[in-house]
């Protein structure tokens, strides 16, 4: 039993990652060798402002369009069925009406049943599935939300990128048409200094109106982008509950 136990820790170890030090979610492996959930590696990439390490070795990751490892994701899902069935074998969730196991799932109620209690009057109509497999769904489910809302943040990054790019570009256009309108005033006679006082200050005032804008559109960006990256850590955390949690 000694010996059973080690295997079982080693294993539970080899399918942790070692950035959120729980079970492998959706696990890719990067060029070094070493594998870690895809969400831990996208969120590193997205908090990070230089280049990015493996957690392990802590050689420079290259890729950003990360494989998935099947192998190692056909592990964890069998290591997690493993733990829905031994959780679901214990006395505490036995059905308290039939004192039968619980195998079933009811999308409708979202409860857990035994097979009697799933074919009884008050369940009959509804919709059922072994629990492993439905857990297994919901979390393919949330995995391409989580996929979808990544492509999200993507997208407001370069869009942001891009507002930031734009209000630097301004800036340098209205420092070199003011230096061009000044050039060419003192050209001109000192009585025109009213008509370039003038131009100066309706350069100002249009320039200061659009950095307005421009200010305004980057930081609804920057709050749209703290969103999205919210929402990703918390579909992130549900997916490391336990399956029953998962579920319900």
């Amino acid at each position: 039993m000694d010996s059973d136990s080690h295997i079982t820790e080693v294993f539970q170890r080899e399918l942790t990652c070692a950035i959120c030090l729980n079970c492998i979610i959706d696990p890719v492996t990067i060029g070094c060798g070493h594998s870690f959930c895809r969400p831990c590696l996208c969120l590193s990439q997205e908090e990070a402002h230089t280049h990015v390490s493996c957690a392990e070795c802590r050689k420079p990751l290259q890729q950003k369009d990360f494989k998935t490892n099947i192998t190692l994701k056909n592990l964890v899902s069998i290591a997690r069925k493993a733990r829905l069935l031994q959780f679901l074998s214990s006395e505490e969730q036995m059905c308290g009406t039939h004192r039968e196991k619980k195998k079933m799932f009811c999308d409708v109620d979202k409860s857990l049943l035994c097979l009697l209690c799933s074919n009884s009057q008050d369940h009959r109509a509804h919709r059922h599935c072994p629990i492993e497999v439905a857990a297994e769904d919901h979390l393919e489910k949330i995995l391409k939300q989580m996929s979808s809302l990544w492509k999200s943040m993507q997208e407001n990054h370069r869009h942001l990128q891009e507002e930031k790019r734009t209000i630097l570009f301004w800036g340098c256009y209205v420092h070199l048409r003011e230096k061009m309108i000044r050039d060419e005033y003192r050209k001109l006679p000192p009585a025109l200094q009213e008509e370039e006082k003038q131009h100066i200050e309706r350069l100002t005032k249009e320039s200061r109106e659009i950095f307005q804008q421009l200010n305004t559109s980057e930081a609804k960006m920057d709050e749209k982008r703290k969103q999205l990256k919210e929402m990703y850590s918390t579909l992130m955390e549900m997916c490391q509950k336990p399956d029953v949690e998962l579920l319900q």
